[in-house]
């Protein structure tokens, strides 16, 4: 399966999955609902096909597709955190009126809720994850048989980095806004750090309180 490496074709297989939720949802659903459902649809495939390629990448193959399929990146990027969080921001909307709600329709607004924050989380820092580890591959070259610093950033040990060592690091940065033993030898790649922390941290401060929103619906 070549083309699940390539993020637009990720991307367009969740769409095509959204779409299909989309015509499979109940007609009597809210418009905030089903933009909600329709989202989690995406988000949750695109997750799903984005870690089955981590299992299976190997940093003699991350290397090769990373020259291949790196255009465009910062654009995805960028569009998929603004996605991510614009889905937070529906939550807030969706848990203010969850009062005089049928229990039914209560368990549903509210598993939108937890499914949105934690889908929105993975999301972010899987495709941080994915942006680091192509910076990397993309500018490391091999000289006189040891790697130079042009990746950006540098792994404790000899073996080179694969994914799940840059997962490490993102959702490090993720949970705490800071790294960890992982040394960061570029400008550009302080720049990233820096927005990925300042984002980690704004985001994580809208999913306490979107939590605390989600435990006083449940009262």
């Amino acid at each position: 399966m070549h083309w699940i490496w390539s993020v637009r074709h990720r991307l367009f297989v969740s769409v095509l999955f959204a779409m299909a939720v989309a015509v499979l949802l109940p007609p009597d659903y809210l418009p905030l609902t089903r933009t909600l459902c329709i989202w989690n649809a995406g988000a949750v495939s695109f997750l799903i096909l984005t870690w089955m390629l981590m299992l299976q990448g190997t940093p003699e193959m991350m290397r090769h597709h990373a020259q291949q399929l790196d255009a465009g990146r910062l654009t995805i990027l960028s569009t998929i955190v603004a996605a991510a969080c614009a889905s937070l921001l529906a939550i807030f909307f969706l848990l203010r009126d969850t009062k005089g709600l049928s229990p039914n329709l209560l368990f549903l607004h509210l598993g939108l809720s937890v499914l949105t924050i934690v889908g929105s989380w993975m999301q972010v820092h899987t495709i941080f994850t994915m942006h680091y580890a192509r910076s990397y591959y993309k500018n490391r070259s091999k000289q006189h048989g040891s790697y130079s610093q042009a990746g950006g950033l540098d792994f404790p040990g000899d073996e080179e980095p694969d994914y799940k060592d840059f997962l490490y690091f993102s959702f490090g940065i993720g949970m705490t806004c800071q790294v960890a033993d992982v040394q960061i030898t570029s400008r550009s790649t302080r720049y990233l750090v820096l927005f990925h922390s300042v984002l980690s941290f704004f985001f994580n401060t809208a999913i306490l309180a979107m939590s605390v929103n989600i435990i006083a619906g449940l009262s």
